[in-house]
């Protein structure tokens, strides 16, 4: 359930890269990631939290793999150094993401899943959302530990 005991949520396993593993870790610990009013979270929470809205963000938008360009789903496929980790969704989202994550026409390795590519995909272009606010303010205190 989630925080609120409302809404039940699967947990599905993922890969990312290390990469999207290290800059998740840094908006936690930075606390870029907002945790919810009244406490603390264990990190995979705070992610969870992240993922399920981002998950939201590209539902609303009506995002799938079809759109991206198979250049680029073959350049996230071949990605070397995938780690493994779990997110936890809505039912909702799951069964979304299945079907966006359906439209893949690109060959995966081993091990991989078209979630996965398609989890890959949003991550690396939420990161490059972040690098460019970040050279857009010339004030940001990313700096400070």
């Amino acid at each position: 359930m989630d925080l609120f005991g409302k809404v039940p949520l699967v947990e599905i396993p993922i890969l990312i890269t290390v990469d999207q593993k290290t800059w998740l870790e840094t908006l936690v610990k930075k606390g870029k990631i907002a945790i919810p009013p009244g406490g603390t979270l264990p990190e995979g929470s705070v992610v969870s939290i992240f993922m399920r809205t981002l998950l939201w963000n590209s539902e609303e938008q009506r995002q799938s793999l079809a759109m991206v360009p198979m250049e680029i789903q073959k350049k996230v496929c071949e990605a070397r150094g995938l780690v493994a980790t779990q997110i936890q969704v809505s039912v909702d989202q799951k069964a979304w993401l299945d079907k966006a994550a359906a439209s893949s026409k690109v060959p995966l390795p081993p091990g991989d899943s078209p979630i996965s590519l398609f989890t890959r995909i949003l991550l690396e272009d939420a990161m490059e959302q972040q690098k460019a606010l970040e050279r857009a303010d010339p004030w940001a205190d990313d700096e400070e530990e």
